[in-house]
């Protein structure tokens, strides 16, 4: 009897004390019953272990006490979102505000996924607007001087090669430096005159080789770095940490010689391109430093040249900046002249690079222009000219954000769209690790309005708060396995395969042969069941053997069930996660019965699951298909045309989705074990900002 009463006690203090701690703003918790605050705590529980229809479950059975709770009701459209059930998740925001509570975080989401139209947008340069200088940082200004080219990576990091200071830098998001490269091979003692050598042998300073007015830069495949050192007739190649590996070409006018090398591009298939304006030529090394061949002379005629420039190169072509001649000439692989690009405005067209959409632009002067190949056809931005006086390099980034280096005023610009300009951010609380707790890592995903990743972020975007009070340090965690890859295979195994097994085999063990050593596979077959291999494997003929498997029976209509499995079977881990799906048949949507295919293709998505798709049989396009991959940001791939499998792999490693890890200390109460503490995170990004909310139950 005293057992009992002492249980009922300690139940009933439990209670009491779960009550009293729970955070109450911004959404208070009116729970009638123990058993449904134990739902809605089982329900955050099982969230941040993934088990989204678990937790959606939960917050189910949580609701039925409490249907008017916005608190439980805002969890439970979390676990939608999370699951791929955007209209449910949506039609939940919808219901919060119908009760008649304004929250701004949730009017924003209703914003972002309910009344943008996102399809309706049309970038157009006369849709941008200018945001700002790249930075005002007070270093990043101090550290730019003169930048003549610049390049956007997908990590959000930018290079930028500046003439008079001779170097090139690499900053972060924020402005900060992360790195600069001024230096070449360290010069021997033979190179040195008398005073130069008393002077190494009294310092042990030993001179290096330095960039003199360099004027371009390109990066290759495997990110090394090449530099044209214009004043020295060479160019400099460096590793991805920016380490001088070697000189190529030499002053002169020979064969393999240069001359004042003003622009350099390295292509997918080891060919490195050189601008040798001094003597009015292309010169093509390959990325070892052999000369291959050139082409082009001093003159005005096809295929001659008058001071070239900037240089650009597609699968098929190579666009030069005839500067002096005011035109661009366009050559097919080999060097042969193909066609002349003129504007009746151009004046000394220099900077070219690539559009995201495989067009031209074109830096001349004070203009910036945009040159759509197909239909010959020119746009000028506008905008640029009332703030960017004398832009010598354009550059897109993943968001399509564009990019101007401003020589003379020393300045990164950088232009947005319009719609874009005047939004916030969309921020996402994915996920809370708490193994390490008092120290707790945040998986926060973020975008803009268009629902494009924003990336590059660093922890000087991020801003955490517990239980509205306290304020932690924000740092990104940096976790070893966030920079590991694995892959899903998933293989149509359908009786209408079987005449293309050679094939399916073939392109599978192209990509298999493509992985690196560290790069695990999981197999899944599918016709209408779902077949999984074992487990994850490394081992390249482990993974063969198991895509190998075939049964070749049925038809495909599992393949939603089958990516549904793909996308949880990539749940619980840091390691990045992409599917690819090698398929031969043109499916309907009665594939997709078990799920909507927008609601899988949401699950992937929020996931940060690109889906992937490989076309085998005779249709190369699929609307399904088509729609889930470039949803989830992900690639579509024709089984029959030339592919670079490395390429592809590295491409597909490479989508981001704008999530980020950070982790900050909290404290650890053991009077709190068993407790909800509720988070709220901001970032702050130029003039954008987003806020989310979320919490965890302390350990």
């Amino acid at each position: 009897m005293k057992l009992k009463l002492a249980a009922i006690i300690t139940l009933f203090l439990t209670v009491i004390s779960l009550l009293n701690a729970f955070d109450k703003t911004p959404y208070y918790v009116n729970t009638e019953t123990y058993d449904s605050y134990k739902e809605l705590i089982r329900g955050v529980h099982y969230y941040n272990q993934e088990r989204y229809d678990a937790s959606i479950a939960s917050f189910r059975t949580s609701l039925n006490t409490n249907p008017t709770d916005k608190f439980i009701r805002y969890w439970y459209s979390k676990a939608l979102y999370k699951a791929g059930y955007m209209s449910l998740a949506i039609n939940e925001w919808l219901n919060i505000t119908r009760m008649g509570y304004e929250d701004a975080i949730i009017l924003s989401k209703i914003n972002k996924y309910y009344t943008a139209n996102i399809e309706d947008t049309k970038d157009t340069f006369s849709n941008f607007i200018y945001l700002k200088a790249f930075s005002t940082n007070a270093n990043f200004m101090k550290n730019i001087n003169q930048p003549i080219q610049l390049k956007v990576l997908d990590d959000g990091t930018i290079y930028v090669l500046d003439y008079s200071d001779s170097s090139l830098k690499r900053f972060d998001a924020n402005g900060n430096l992360i790195k600069k490269i001024s230096k070449g091979k360290r010069l021997e003692n033979s190179q040195l005159n008398w005073w130069g050598k008393a002077v190494q042998f009294v310092t042990r300073v030993y001179p290096y080789e330095k960039l003199e007015n360099p004027r371009g830069f390109a990066i290759d495949i495997d990110n090394n770095i090449y530099i044209a050192n214009t004043k020295k007739d060479k160019i400099f190649k460096y590793d991805s940490e920016g380490n001088y590996i070697t000189n190529i070409g030499v002053s002169g006018i020979s064969n393999g010689q240069l001359l004042g090398p003003n622009s350099v591009y390295a292509d997918n298939y080891g060919r490195l391109y050189v601008s040798d304006s001094g003597n009015n030529r292309i010169v093509v090394f390959d990325i070892n430093g052999n000369y291959l061949f050139s082409f082009g002379k001093l003159g005005e005629n096809e295929g001659e040249f008058f001071s070239p420039a900037g240089i650009v190169v597609n699968n098929n072509n190579i666009y030069v900046a005839d500067t002096g001649n005011k035109r661009i000439q366009k050559f097919d692989i080999s060097g042969n002249y193909v066609s002349t690009i003129k504007h009746e405005m151009f004046k000394e067209p220099r900077g070219l690079s690539f559009s995201s959409d495989g067009n031209l632009f074109i830096a001349d002067g004070s203009k910036v222009y945009y040159y759509d190949i197909n239909a010959n056809s020119f746009t000028l931005f506008n905008n640029s000219e009332r703030y960017t006086t004398t832009p010598t390099s354009i550059a897109e980034d993943k968001n399509g954000a564009i990019y101007l280096a401003d020589f003379m005023s020393g300045r990164i610009d950088v232009y947005t769209r319009k719609e874009e300009y005047y939004a916030n951010l969309d921020v996402f609380l994915d996920k809370q690790y708490l193994s390490k707790f008092p120290v707790v890592v945040s998986s926060v995903t973020v975008r803009d309005r268009l629902a494009n990743p924003v990336i590059g972020l660093t922890a000087d975007n991020f801003y955490i708060t517990e239980n509205d009070l306290t304020e932690h340090k924000v740092a990104l965690y940096d976790a070893p396995e966030l920079y590991q890859y694995r892959f899903i295979y998933l293989i149509e195994d359908s009786a209408a395969a079987r005449n293309y097994e050679s094939r399916i085999k073939e392109e599978i063990s192209n990509f298999t042969l493509s992985l690196t050593n560290n790069d695990e596979v999981l197999v899944i077959h599918y016709n209408d069941g779902v077949y999984k291999s074992d487990n994850y494997s490394s081992a390249n003929l482990r993974i063969i053997e198991n895509a190998n498997n075939f049964r070749f029976s049925g038809g495909n209509s599992a393949l939603g069930e089958a990516y549904y499995e793909a996308i949880r079977q990539s749940l619980n881990s840091f390691k990045k996660t992409a599917i690819i799906h090698f398929s031969v048949s043109d499916i309907d949507d009665n594939a997709f019965i078990s799920m909507d295919f927008n609601d899988l293709s949401s699950f992937a998505k929020n996931n940060a699951v690109s889906l992937n798709q490989v076309y085998l049989g005779l249709n190369k396009n699929n609307y399904f298909l088509d729609f889930i991959s470039k949803n989830t940001y992900g690639y579509i791939i024709n089984g029959d045309s030339s592919i670079n499998y490395r390429e592809a792999i590295n491409n597909i490693k490479n989508i981001n989705f704008g999530r980020y890890y950070i982790y900050y200390s909290s404290y650890k109460n053991i009077r709190e074990s068993g407790q909800y503490r509720a988070i709220k995170v901001r970032v702050q990004y130029r003039d954008m900002f987003g806020e989310e909310e979320s919490g965890y139950i302390v350990p």
